[in-house]
């Protein structure tokens, strides 16, 4: 680096140097020291960005790496359920095809069963026949009952006049007579036997009738089932294609279930891969930001070697502090005359933030310049009698110059300058403080180096 070759430099021209030589190679080296801080500043405003770009590559991976992880916790999750789907699909098909041959066996059992219906109804048919003839002959017995009765009544009347006859012939008619008492008794017992055979004759009629009824009842039941047994029929031979192509659907699903369990194993594969090229990428987006770190950290050590050095452009900073705290209405140390020379001060594009204490190291002044501090305030107010840039210049009466720093603010290099306020007599009335960016520095002292 140019900073280590020029202190070599001054290390090999030694304490016994003559004065014009040192005076030669001055502008030289401070040209060099000011290429090394430039440099070194570019380096380190390059490592920034690489530093935080390698951050949020790592964080973006590890975010990557979850979601990759959630993502396979969910294949996996697919994985199982598709095996499940793809059991389920096979157990359906084997049901559809069962299915199809049942469907089959009672198509062909409920055309057997219409069958027997059929014939159950024909015999029904038949039986209703049958039991019109019964009931046909019963109203034939009826009638020959009815004349078996009239023909009792009839003989009953003849064997009431056989008996007066006979007993008007006397003794010759007493025989006559006993027969025909025995025919009128026969008579009297043929119309009892006529009414009781007229009884079971209509009770017989009564429980044809009601056998009629029930057989007709039977041949509406078994007509109707038979509309019912023919309608499942026909429902079956619907059905039975519907089942079917509902077989070979179940096919195909076990088809493309399969399919599916095979395009699930390969994103889980493909995951799998995605994962080891995230982990590999995230352990190199570390590497990445390790390396910025110590990018930024070589830059800075190399900064702050530097900083310890002094060149043209400290004689640069020490020489607008000491303008500046040599102006009247500074050392006049009211706030609103000092406020306002320090914003005039900021006019020359040299100054970060001017701040000025009294002689005990409180701050008398709002901060004037071009960055808000990380404490929050205008600083007013605030004691600095403890910190190394007033404490020198207090107790040392001359300027101090701090070794470069990183800004809390701005995250810039910067380097604090302050210079004590002297009364006329030499008493110290206050200290003034300037942090000044070493970017803009180095830049007005390249563009016009001084003497």
């Amino acid at each position: 680096m140019l900073f280590l070759q020029f202190w070599k430099d001054r290390q090999k021209t030694g304490a016994d140097a003559s004065a014009a030589r040192e005076s030669n190679a001055r502008p030289r080296t401070d040209a060099a020291l000011l290429d090394a801080v430039a440099g070194a500043i570019a380096l380190q405003r390059l490592s920034s960005p690489l530093d935080a770009l390698g951050e949020r590559l790592k964080a973006i991976t590890e975010v990557g790496l979850r979601q990759v992880g959630v993502i396979g916790d969910h294949t996996a999750a697919v994985a199982e359920r598709a095996d499940t789907v793809n059991g389920h699909a096979l157990r359906q098909a084997e049901m559809a095809q069962a299915a199809v041959g049942h469907m089959a066996r009672l198509e062909a059992r409920l055309g057997e069963v219409e069958l027997r219906v059929e014939e159950l109804s024909a015999a029904m048919s038949e039986l209703l026949g049958f039991v019109g003839t019964v009931e046909t002959r019963i109203q034939g017995i009826g009638s020959i009952a009815h004349a078996i009765r009239d023909i009792a009544a009839n003989t009953n009347m003849l064997a009431l006049n056989a008996t007066i006859e006979a007993a008007h012939a006397g003794a010759a008619g007493k025989g006559f007579g006993v027969i025909a008492n025995e025919i009128r008794t026969l008579s009297h017992q043929t119309v009892d036997a006529t009414t009781r055979v007229d009884a079971q004759n209509d009770e017989i009629g009564q429980n044809v009738a009601a056998m009629v009824e029930a057989v007709r009842r039977v041949e509406g039941f078994v007509g109707r089932m038979q509309a019912s047994m023919s309608a499942c029929l026909d429902d079956a031979r619907v059905a039975r294609p519907c089942v079917e192509e509902g077989g070979k659907l179940a096919i195909d699903l076990r088809g493309e279930s399969q399919s599916i369990v095979r395009d699930v194993a390969a994103v889980q594969e493909s995951l799998v891969a995605l994962h080891d090229g995230s982990a590999s990428q995230a352990n190199e987006a570390e590497t990445l930001a390790v390396h910025a770190r110590q990018v930024s950290e070589t830059s800075e050590n190399q900064l702050a070697a530097v900083g310890r050095l002094r060149f043209a452009a400290h004689e640069r900073a020490k020489s607008a502090v000491e303008s500046l705290v040599r102006d009247a209405d500074v050392s006049a140390m009211e706030r609103r005359r000092v406020e306002s020379a320090l914003r005039c001060a900021l006019g020359q594009g040299l100054f970060e933030l001017l701040y000025v204490t009294d002689a005990k190291g409180s701050q008398i002044v709002d901060n004037v310049g071009q960055v808000t501090t990380t404490y929050g305030d205008t600083g007013l107010g605030k004691d600095w009698s403890q910190r190394p840039w007033f404490r020198h210049p207090a107790e040392q009466r001359e300027i101090y110059v701090s070794d470069f720093y990183r800004s809390a603010a701005t995250d810039a290099y910067c380097l604090t300058v302050s210079a004590p306020i002297l009364a006329a007599s030499g008493t110290l009335l206050g200290v003034l403080g300037a942090d000044l960016d070493l970017g803009r520095l180095v830049e007005l002292a390249r563009n016009q180096p001084a003497g």
